[in-house]
């Protein structure tokens, strides 16, 4: 008994733990670029954002982590003279693992909570609350900021970095008490290349593509008696600075196409300031 407890102790001690307290994140504005004449054009305007990922605990490369997110969309109300209109608050909770795999990918489980208010537009069921599941699989440059170095230095390959992201919304009778909508499945897949130009500065291409799964029922516009597919795309152009913890981007993305209840822009381009740290 004494020499499995030893052994077991010698085991524990042989893994790397430690407590980094590591912050991650961005922040971004853009501007939308639209005649703001009809009922979906005075519903955007600008976004705004911002977005904190913190690693609290390492188990031998494997960490710990939580991550806060707040985006505000606001529009357009001439009949109010006002240009930079709050329409919507969406929030974001985070809680999960992340796992490097040889250094080489990354993966991550999480579960997410989420929250969107439509700002001072009663009645307050246009709040919209959902919980999920969601695994992440892609490049280490994907996951975490920390990478910017490779900006400069690395390679084409360490460069180019993907994440495809699934999401599943669990229902049943006790979730669905905390949930406001019947999201089940989403899929998102995100595609970055930077690629350094002159000492410091470099230029970023980048494609995001999202579908989201359905069922009908919790918005009013909803007529389908099937569940059905929303989904949202835009490639993305840009030019930065990188520093030695953060890089700063100026950006165009265009929204090719957008069909989706929560946030729905375009086809319209998009101008926007992005801070990666």
């Amino acid at each position: 008994m004494i020499v499995c407890l030893l052994a077991g102790l010698n085991l524990f001690s042989a893994v790397e733990v430690s407590f980094p307290i590591e912050p991650s994140g961005e922040a971004y504005v853009g501007k939308y670029f639209n005649k703001a004449e009809t009922e979906k054009e005075l519903q955007y305007n600008i976004d705004v954002g911002i977005g904190v990922t913190l690693d609290l605990i390492d188990v031998a490369g494997q960490r710990l982590f939580v991550m806060y997110r707040d985006d505000l969309m606001s529009g357009n109300d001439f009949g109010a003279n006002v240009t930079f209109d709050p329409r919507m608050a969406h929030f974001d909770l985070t809680a999960g693992f992340r796992f490097n795999i040889l250094n080489k990918a990354n993966a991550a489980l999480y579960v997410k909570h989420d929250c969107t208010h439509n700002i001072d537009r009663p009645p307050d069921s246009n709040k919209v609350v959902f919980n999920r599941v969601t695994f992440v699989a892609g490049t280490p440059g994907a996951f975490c900021n920390k990478n910017l170095d490779y900006i400069s230095e690395g390679q084409w390959f360490e460069r180019l970095n993907g994440r495809l992201t699934y999401a599943w919304y669990p229902h049943d009778t006790i979730i669905d008490a905390l949930n406001s909508t019947d999201l089940f499945h989403d899929l998102q897949l995100d595609l970055i290349f930077d690629q350094p130009i002159y000492k410091n500065v470099y230029t970023s291409t980048r494609i995001y593509t999202y579908i989201a799964r359905f069922r009908p029922g919790w918005d009013s516009d909803t007529l389908n008696l099937e569940p059905f597919w929303e989904h949202k795309f835009a490639p993305q152009i840009g030019v930065g600075v990188l520093r030695q913890k953060a890089a700063f981007e100026l950006y165009l993305r265009y929204w090719v196409s957008a069909n989706f209840r929560l946030h729905s822009p375009g086809p319209w381009p998009y101008l926007g300031i992005h801070l990666r740290f």
